[in-house]
Order: C-alpha cells, then sequence, then structure tokens
C-alpha cells in the first residue's frame, strides 16, 4: 500500500468536525458549512460579513454555526480556518483577483497551467490512499460497473466507463441518450454484486442523487467522485474522492476530476490486467442484443411523461 500523509485537507480537526456534525444543522448553517467544506482554503481568507455574504445568510448564522461545532464564535472559526490553510494560497483565487483589479483581463496559457497544477497538488491533499485503493479494489471485484454522470460530468462519466470495460466483467454508462428514461432501464438491473460509481460537481443533478440512491436500495456499492464532503452524494456512497473545481473563468475546473478517473483507471488495469476475455472483438463481430427487462426502477414518478409522449 502506498504511503499515507496526515496533512489532509478533510482531515483537520476542523473539517472533521464540519463533516461529522454538517447534516444536523439547521439550513442557514449548512449554508455556512457546506462553503466551507467546499473552500477550505478561500474561507480563511473572508471576513466574517463576507462570510455572511457568499453564503446568503447573516453573521449572526455565521457565529451559530461555530458555536455549534464548539468554536468560540467566529474568533475561533477563524483561528481554525487559518490553521487549516496549511501556507497553500488558491491559485484560482490568484488568479481571480488579478482578473478583477487589472486592466488586463486576458486568461493566459500559463494562467491555466499554475491552476492545473495547483488543482493536482490539491487531489492529493483532499484525499487518503487507502480511500483511493478501496475504490480501485471494488471496482475490480464488482460484478457489473455502472457510471452515472450527467450535466457537466457527463463525458467524464463516458470515459470513466470506456475505460473499465476492458477489465471488468460488464461496464456500462448509465446516462446516455435517451434521457432519464433510458437511464432508468440501464440501471434496472443493479444488484448487490455490482457498483454504482456517481460523478457530480456543482450544482448537483437530482437524477444523479436519484439513481445513486436507487443503487443504494438495491445494495449495490456506491462511490462517488466529487468536489467536496458537503455534496448530496455523500451520505450516499461507501466511499467518495474529493476534486478541486474552482476556476476563475469557466464555471468549473475538470482537471482535478480526469487526473481522479485515470488515477483509477491506471490502478484498475494494475489490479486486474485485461483477460483474454475481455480481448478486443474481431472485425465484424456482432454481439447478440438481450431485449431489455420490462420493469421500471422505482426511481422514474409513476406516471411521468415520457419524453417522447405526445401533449392529450
Amino acid at each position: 500500500m502506498a504511503p499515507t500523509t496526515n496533512s489532509k485537507v478533510y482531515d483537520s480537526d476542523l473539517m472533521l468536525k464540519l463533516r461529522t456534525r454538517h447534516e444536523k444543522l439547521g439550513p442557514a448553517l449548512q449554508k455556512v458549512s457546506g462553503f466551507l467544506l467546499a473552500n477550505p482554503y478561500r474561507s480563511a481568507t473572508l471576513n466574517i460579513e463576507e462570510l455572511a455574504v457568499v453564503t446568503g445568510t447573516s453573521t449572526a448564522a455565521v457565529n451559530r454555526m461555530a458555536n455549534a461545532i464548539g468554536l468560540n464564535g467566529f474568533t475561533g472559526l477563524r483561528f481554525a480556518l487559518m490553521e487549516n490553510l496549511l501556507a497553500v494560497v488558491s491559485a484560482a483565487d490568484t488568479i481571480h483577483e488579478r482578473l478583477q483589479h487589472s486592466s488586463d483581463k486576458s486568461f493566459y496559457l500559463n494562467h491555466q497551467i499554475s491552476l492545473s497544477k495547483h488543482h493536482l497538488d490539491n487531489v492529493a491533499r483532499m484525499n487518503d490512499n487507502q480511500t483511493f485503493e478501496d475504490m480501485a479494489r471494488q471496482l475490480v471485484r464488482s460484478q457489473n460497473v455502472f457510471v452515472v454522470g450527467l450535466g457537466n460530468s457527463f463525458h467524464i462519466a463516458q470515459m470513466a466507463a470506456a475505460g473499465l470495460n476492458p477489465f471488468c466483467v460488464g461496464a456500462h454508462c448509465v446516462t446516455l441518450d435517451g434521457g432519464m428514461e433510458g437511464s432508468a432501464y440501464r440501471l434496472s438491473n443493479i444488484t448487490s454484486d455490482d457498483a454504482l460509481l456517481a460523478i457530480a460537481l456543482p450544482a448537483y443533478t437530482r437524477e444523479t442523487i436519484d439513481m445513486a440512491r436507487f443503487a443504494q436500495s438495491r445494495g449495490a456499492c456506491v462511490m462517488s467522485i466529487t468536489d467536496c464532503p458537503a455534496s448530496p452524494l455523500v451520505k450516499l456512497s461507501n466511499k467518495s474522492l474529493f476534486i478541486p473545481t474552482a476556476h476563475p473563468v469557466l464555471p468549473h475546473s475538470k482537471v482535478g476530476l480526469m487526473a481522479a478517473v485515470e488515477a483509477l483507471l491506471a490502478q484498475v488495469q494494475l489490479l486486474k490486467p485485461m483477460s483474454r476475455e475481455n480481448q478486443p472483438p474481431p472485425a465484424g463481430w456482432k454481439p447478440d442484443r438481450p431485449s431489455v427487462r420490462p420493469s421500471w426502477p422505482s426511481l422514474l414518478r409513476p406516471g411521468a411523461p415520457r419524453k417522447h409522449d405526445d401533449p392529450q
């Protein structure tokens, strides 16, 4: 097993308190704790008024949240945030600040390279090797692996399923053409022998959460790759990897997400080299196509109109 390190972002005392108590807080306090979990570096640079503004709450809510996790109001929270910063400055925030206050509004290649290096370093800081190895081993031993990704995660989910296909008995990208109806059909046969790999960045799509919940109800092992412990996928997952998503121009950066997926694919290949049965088929080979099981998973709303239904 690879050596571990004690300098993980989400292993600090503050982040552990936030992770364990986030779901128990009220809605306003959850907004504050969720922002702190999603922005462990940026949060340390904000005063109480700024933190209230970015979370859409109030200074009173910030103080109450700090007290709720055992800190002495915002003063204690700010000190803990500064300790958690670990002398690392967010490259995304630095570039964003320059774009805001400089006459030169251009985003250059070297900016992206600097940002990408920062995000890749943070993928290591935000995760431990044991969780990564456990996820790779689960992918290898599962009968089937279903991959879910919608919205800005769709293409990464396709890449993950294609990369897993030669090394898993069955690897399926659930979210292809056909909308939610087609996705539901593909996921309907998931069992306790299978695994679901769910990929979601903010804003998390409700359908991804519904499919993770459905897989969990079938006893499948649910794993996720998402942005932080406040993601709604985490409480539905047996294991989660966290990736940084901040970008000063684009809605999200996918550098960390692609690195995490590629690393999982590499580890899976080392754990289970491609067998003869999984070799690519000869040219012109046409597989038998079994009929889809004629049943609907419970995640589809009864009576919901289908995509191509004509209005009555």
